[in-house]
């Protein structure tokens, strides 16, 4: 596969958008337990405890009411988990319709903190990144 920014030919994909979502559900949801893993190794050697962002901001998105920060852990990887899978249909379909490369890959970055800062900032749990 290329790395290339673009296709020229912007062929059609070859592959239906149902085929793309799956894939990229899929990858998202590979990614986020690879990220956890990580993240899980990073915490036993750093004694950092878990953030309570992602948990809160799914807890104001349905309007659930007030949990104990022992409590938060599903509502954590629920978020995680779904965030992750949205964000990999996304990409499926960036990568399905020719948009590749260092580029895409940037474009991705940008496209990953949107969703965590918009969902984040408008459920009032999260702070601007600065």
């Amino acid at each position: 596969m290329s790395r290339r920014t673009t296709v020229p030919a912007r062929p059609e994909p070859n592959i239906s958008f149902s085929g793309m979502c799956l894939y990229g559900l899929g990858a998202g949801i590979l990614g986020v337990a690879a990220m956890t893993v990580g993240q899980k190794i990073e915490q036993f050697f750093t004694s950092r405890p878990d953030s309570l962002v992602p948990g809160r901001t799914l807890q104001h998105l349905f309007g659930l009411g007030p949990r104990l920060d022992s409590e938060m852990s599903t509502l954590n990887m629920t978020m995680h988990y779904g965030q992750g899978a949205v964000a990999g249909i996304i990409r499926a379909v960036m990568g399905a319709n020719g948009i590749r490369g260092p580029f895409a890959d940037f474009m991705f970055t940008a496209v990953r903190l949107v969703i965590d800062q918009t969902l984040e900032n408008w459920t009032g749990v999260g702070a601007l990144p600065w």
